[in-house]
Formats: C-alpha cells, sequence, structure tokens
C-alpha cells in the first residue's frame, strides 16, 4: 500500500499530539475540530493502526502514535529547513554563486565590479573559477558554474552567449628584443618573428587565428615557439624578451605606459573581440547570478 499522508495531516497530528487535544490541535493549526479528525482518521486508515486513544486524559499517542510521532517530528523539521533554505536563496542570504572566468573576465572584469557586487548582495559569497574559455563552458556543461564570461563565442546550442563589451588585442613585444628596429611587422616579418600564443582553448587566441586568417596568413606559418597557459605566463615571456605576443590591451597597460613594453604594429591587422556572459539554455538563474550578470552586462556593455 503507498502512502498518501499529507504534510498538513501530518501538522495536525502533531498538534493534537503536542496539546493533548483535538479542539486545541485544531485551533493550533487553524482548522475546525471536525477537519482535524478528518486528518487523523485519514492517517489511521492509511497506516491501519490507531493513532490516539482518546479518554478523560485527553488525546493521548499509543504506542504505535509515540513511534510515528518522532518520526514525523523529524519530517516536518526537514521540511522547515527545507523552506528556510529556499527563503535565504531567493533573499541572497548565505548563498555562494559560483561562476567561470577566462583570464581576462577573470582577472579584470570581475574584479572591478566586485565591491559593487557585494554591496548589493552582501550576504553572497563569490567563488570564481578560473581556466580558458573553453573549460569554462565544459564547467557550465557540466554544471559546476552558473555563469560564464568568457573572451569568446563558440558553436554549442547548450550555451546561450550575450556581448558584453570589447577588447583591443595588440602585438606586443620587448623593446630590448627589437635592438633599435621599428615596431612594425609586415606579413613575412611576423611569420619569420618568433611568437609565443596561448593554448587553442583561450578566447584571445581563437581571435587572433581567425583575425589572421582574414587579414594576411593562417596558423601553419606562424614561428610559435612557445604555447603558454595563462595571459600572465605570456606576459612574463614578453618582458623576458622571448618573443612578440599577440594579448589584450588591458592585461599589459602598466608594461606599455612604463615602456617596459610597446606595440608592433602589423599593417591591415586590427584585432578586437568582444567578451561574453554565457550561461546554461533554458535554464533559470538563481536571484544571485540574475544580479552579477545585470551587473556585469551593465558595466561591460
Amino acid at each position: 500500500m503507498g502512502l498518501d499522508m499529507t504534510l498538513k495531516q501530518m501538522e495536525v497530528f502533531v498538534a493534537i499530539a503536542e496539546t493533548l487535544s483535538f479542539s486545541k490541535g485544531a485551533e493550533k493549526t487553524c482548522i475546525t475540530q471536525s477537519t482535524a479528525s478528518q486528518h487523523i482518521l485519514g492517517l489511521e486508515e492509511e497506516l491501519g493502526i490507531r493513532l490516539f486513544d482518546r479518554g478523560r486524559g485527553g488525546a493521548l499517542l499509543t504506542e504505535a502514535g509515540k513511534l510515528f510521532f518522532g518520526r514525523v517530528q523529524k519530517i516536518l523539521a526537514d521540511c522547515e529547513d527545507s523552506r528556510s533554505a529556499i527563503r535565504k536563496f531567493l533573499g541572497m542570504e548565505d548563498v555562494v554563486l559560483r561562476v567561470g572566468a577566462s583570464n581576462i573576465p577573470g582577472t579584470w572584469l570581475i574584479p572591478a565590479v566586485l565591491g559593487q557586487f557585494l554591496k548589493q548582495c552582501p550576504k553572497v559569497r563569490l567563488e570564481v573559477l578560473q581556466g580558458d574559455s573553453r573549460s569554462v563552458l565544459k564547467q557550465l556543461v557540466g554544471e559546476e558554474v552558473e555563469l560564464g564570461f568568457i573572451g569568446g563565442c563558440f558553436e554549442d546550442e547548450r550555451i546561450e552567449f550575450e556581448a558584453m563589451g570589447q577588447d583591443t588585442i595588440v602585438c606586443a613585444v620587448s623593446p630590448k628584443l627589437l635592438a633599435g628596429r621599428k615596431p612594425e611587422l609586415g606579413q613575412e616579418d611576423l611569420c619569420r618573428s618568433p611568437l609565443v600564443v596561448r593554448e587553442d582553448g583561450s578566447g584571445t587566441q581563437k581571435a587572433v587565428y581567425e583575425a589572421l586568417a582574414r587579414a594576411c596568413t593562417n596558423k601553419e606559418a606562424l614561428n610559435i615557439v612557445a604555447v603558454l597557459g595563462s595571459t600572465e605566463a605570456i606576459r612574463r615571456a614578453l618582458l623576458n624578451g622571448t618573443g612578440y605576443a599577440f594579448v589584450s590591451s588591458m592585461s599589459i597597460s602598466e608594461e606599455l605606459a612604463n615602456g617596459q613594453l610597446i606595440t608592433a604594429e602589423i599593417a591591415g591587422l586590427n584585432i578586437s573581440r568582444n567578451f561574453y556572459a554565457a550561461r546554461r539554455n533554458g535554464r533559470e538563474l538563481s536571484p544571485a547570478a540574475s544580479a552579477f550578470l545585470e551587473l556585469m552586462l551593465a558595466s561591460w556593455k
């Protein structure tokens, strides 16, 4: 026999057990005494045993009723905990929001709005998992994160992308590598020059290869001397004079300003790309995620 008992029946049962009275239990649960009696009768029929002895001492639990009482109390406590958790979730209290971010959004865009977000949602803890753009999409699909912020748009029907803002990608080099030569590269110079690049999953590198293919050359013709896994690694390689690299202008703004790095002009090549907010297609965002997404879009449109 399946159990069809309801939470209301259990609430009425506990109220009567605690007050030792059908009338007081009914009053406590805001129903009539006859309705309370019907709820208990339904429980007893469902369980196949009497739960209360009715007498001069009031409504007293039978031995079966005592056994049932302990378990029902736990069920109702768990339900209340669940209600409380949802109330906190909706009110963004004691909530952890996990987002994924590729290098530039994770290092520059998200920290720039973090203070404002924490003022708006002081009881939300933000956790940012960084990786390249493809790894962020993998985290989204695997539901490890609720939002992703990346430097490229990929074809994936499971993911919804929304453009956020533009970034300029420059070809940078250390002045010491040039040894007095002008920081200009023709197509043949570019193909001969040592080039340090990001891994294929990088949104920056995807934008670079696409722009190069449209303007002058393809990936196979480049003299790639190293493939590195982060923007910081590329920056350090540039400062050490390892070679040229295409990087976000945001990531080396200080080095460009103080002359540690300079940009190499390449005729006919101007590279810009959009940042994107990514979310699982057809899925409702939590209140915390909605608030954070709204702030990011407003700040970087």
